[in-house]
Order: C-alpha cells, then sequence, then structure tokens
C-alpha cells in the first residue's frame, strides 16, 4: 500500500526550550518536570514515579527538530528537509549513561550541543542535570531526516 502514512503526535517531552546559534553550534536548553500524572508514567515502575530514560532521547529529538531553524547552517548540512519537513529519527545512538533516577518532582535540565556530524547527520550531545546540578544522565547520538516518504 502506498500513499502519505499519517501519525499520532508523539507526546511533548519537555516543558520548554531555549535555544541560541554559535557560528557552527546549536545549543539548546530544554526543562522538564518529572510528574506521576504525566501519561506515559503510568505503570512504567510499579510502586514509585521514575522517568523512562529512553525519554531522554525523544527529548533530544523534539528538541533539536523544534529549534534547528535557528541554525542555517547545521538545517543545510543536515539536508533538505522531506514531506515532513524538520521530522528528526535517531540515526546512531553513541553512548548513554544513566547515573541517577529520575523521580517525581525532578526537574530536569536538557542541555543539548549540536554540531555537525557525517554528512546527513547531527551529533548532539546532552547533559542532563536536576535542578540542584546533580548530573543524571549523559548520551552522545546521531540524529537523521526521518519520517516516511
Amino acid at each position: 500500500m502506498r500513499g502519505e502514512r499519517t501519525y499520532a503526535r508523539p507526546l511533548d517531552a519537555t516543558d520548554r526550550i531555549t535555544a541560541r546559534a554559535d557560528a557552527d553550534a546549536l545549543l539548546i536548553e530544554a526543562a522538564k518536570t518529572v510528574r506521576a500524572t504525566d501519561p506515559y508514567l503510568a505503570g512504567h515502575f510499579p510502586g514509585i514515579t521514575l522517568y523512562p530514560a529512553i525519554f531522554l532521547l525523544d527529548g533530544i529529538r523534539q528538541a533539536v527538530g523544534a529549534e534547528l531553524h535557528r541554525s542555517p547552517v547545521l538545517a543545510a548540512h543536515l539536508g533538505r528537509g522531506g514531506p515532513h519537513g524538520d521530522w528528526l529519527e535517531l540515526g546512531r545512538l553513541g553512548s548513554a549513561r544513566v547515573l541517577r533516577p529520575m523521580l517525581e518532582g525532578d526537574e530536569l535540565l536538557l542541555r543539548i550541543n549540536v554540531t555537525a556530524g557525517p554528512p546527513g547527520a547531527l551529533r548532539a550531545v546532552l547533559d542532563c542535570r536536576r535542578a540542584d546540578d546533580t548530573q543524571v544522565a549523559k548520551m552522545t547520538t546521531e540524529l537523521v531526516r526521518g519520517g516516511i516518504a
């Protein structure tokens, strides 16, 4: 079967995003408060509200996609957008380390440094910290244009 496929809009992975572009990098700060009422947390870890680390990857993907327009150099390196615009996907996960649990009430700050990666890819380095500046996770990933044409 051919034709346009539609997808449900993903859940918001962050509560707010700020960004600035340098000559060859995009620096993003995204905040997320862990709440037991978030729909994806029900039943994730019985008896305790524990933020799933996999959602940090979606936070990276969503934040970079939302702020990519601030860096024409990186957008050009990534290549032309397809029918889904700046929809980005995980191209490769270089490393992921979760250092501390992310619990109910924790305000997470995702600091994402985006630079050019291999042709057609962006390199995103995440430093995730709680409001008390305790590092809870770090990741390195490559993002590519995504969506099914």
